[in-house]
């Protein structure tokens, strides 16, 4: 549900233009003199530019949509492939391209293009609520991206990892409540292989997809080492910390075990989403952005054999201890040549804070940065299920044992050590120390 309603205010001038970057300075943008206001009426045109997914092109038309019968303004939006997105949106700030409102991908990419934008102070009081219309732990993620108390996009969504969905029938048909521990995962395996052999236990995007092995791994560290991560990234903490082999000995051991299968490992994204969605697993651990298979139309659309579906975070010793890492996924800022930063403020505060929330959050792949806000009911329906797992959700992304800001390089490079660790290939401790003397060589940043 909104929390907040769009104030809207401010008048669109005509911003000059940034020249090309080849051409000097200019292209860092507009003087302060040269710049759009952001107060007064607004009216005219914006264009919006994000990448797909984010929140979608069927989210957009939506928004669009609802902000021009709101208002009377225009919105052209642009969606880019998001392996494209980064490229294109800097060459289109460099060129001096008609930008009104970016979607700013978090982590490196934010301080590139953080000279090209208006810091938020100058249009925060245009927006609802203002930075306090933001969940306070999405503003304090905002600063970390820039790396200050100065932020230059605001919170749109967050994700989080690494979580588990789990096929209710599956559970139902072999007598076995949703895990909480990894015994409780070791009785659903043995109770699978006597009644239902051919369906794996628990799959995840591994094999080619090295990148979400390191997600799995650094969960696991977050549930007995909150922060663990969030002292690699901020603070040049250790890799190969006792916390870590701990843990990474662990996920080992789960497979020595047979707690879960190495076949399982061969399994990438497509694969081991497939398995789920045939009803060849019980369990796919994933990021929270899979949440749409809570919705019963959402199944049945995509074929997927599952009369319900809930969540589990990833299981632990302790069922006390599960956790998840979370981080904002989207933000989005205004350029500082923005043409109309009037408007473009009223739609951020429309999208982000405002009436515009509800209709893009149903899709349920990413929670809105919005303080106080909560799904409509009418999304999942009388599915309690699926409600109490988008809940748990909820609240593991409000809640994080440290920060999702990833080092994507360095995690797909992790990811093959731990792989060999699982397969039985290579020592906990010779897989940390790998990892240590990747993060410290700095080619993986």
């Amino acid at each position: 549900m909104r929390t907040t309603r769009s104030r809207l205010s401010a008048v669109a001038v005509t911003a000059l233009l940034a020249t090309l970057a080849a051409c000097g300075n200019s292209a860092d943008g507009p003087s302060d003199s040269d710049a759009a206001p952001v107060d007064g009426p607004i009216s005219g045109e914006i264009t919006v530019w994000t990448w797909d997914g984010a929140p979608g092109a069927d989210a957009m038309d939506a928004l669009a949509a609802g902000f021009e019968k709101e208002t009377g303004v225009k919105v052209v939006s642009k969606v880019v492939s998001r392996d494209d997105y980064k490229a294109q949106a800097q060459l289109a700030l460099n060129s001096g391209e008609d930008i009104d409102v970016l979607g700013v991908q978090p982590g490196q990419f934010a301080t590139e293009v953080q000279a090209k934008m208006r810091p938020v102070s100058e249009y925060a009081d245009e927006l609802a609520g203002g930075l306090e219309g933001y969940s306070p732990l999405t503003i304090e993620q905002s600063k970390k991206l820039y790396g200050g108390d100065e932020i230059y996009s605001v919170p749109f969504g967050s994700t989080g990892s690494a979580v588990c969905f789990y096929n209710a029938d599956i559970l139902d048909k072999v007598g076995v409540e949703p895990p909480a521990t990894w015994d409780d995962v070791k009785a659903l395996t043995t109770a699978l292989e006597a009644k239902d052999p051919g369906v794996l236990t628990l799959v995840k995007p591994s094999g080619g997809d090295t990148w979400f092995e390191d997600e799995f791994v650094l969960t696991m560290v977050g549930q007995t080492d909150p922060g663990f991560f969030d002292s690699v990234r901020y603070d040049g903490g250790a890799w190969n910390t006792d916390s870590y082999v701990a843990a990474l000995k662990r996920y080992g051991e789960l497979y020595a075990d047979g707690t879960l299968q190495r076949s399982a490992l061969d399994l990438g994204y497509t694969d081991a989403m497939d398995a789920f969605n045939t009803g060849k697993a019980a369990i796919v651990c994933n990021g929270s952005w899979e949440a749409g298979l809570l919705k019963k139309s959402f199944r049945e659309d995509n074929g997927i054999k599952a009369s319900e579906v809930g969540v589990i975070p990833v299981p632990a010793d302790d069922a006390a201890d599960r956790s998840a890492r979370s981080f904002l996924d989207i933000t989005w800022g205004i350029p500082q040549n923005a043409d109309n930063a009037a408007a473009a403020a009223a739609f951020i505060s429309y999208a982000t804070q405002g009436d515009g929330v509800d209709l893009w959050a149903d899709n349920l792949g990413f929670i809105p940065a919005a303080a106080g806000w909560s799904l409509d009911s009418s999304v999942l329906g009388d599915d309690q299920l699926a409600q109490e797992g988008f809940s748990t959700i909820q609240e593991l992304i409000n809640n994080p044992s440290s920060d999702r800001n990833n080092l994507s390089s360095l995690s797909a490079e992790v990811g093959k050590y731990i792989e060999e660790v699982a397969q039985g290939r290579m020592d906990a401790q010779d897989a940390a120390d790998k990892g240590q003397k990747d993060l410290e060589s700095g080619l993986y940043s």
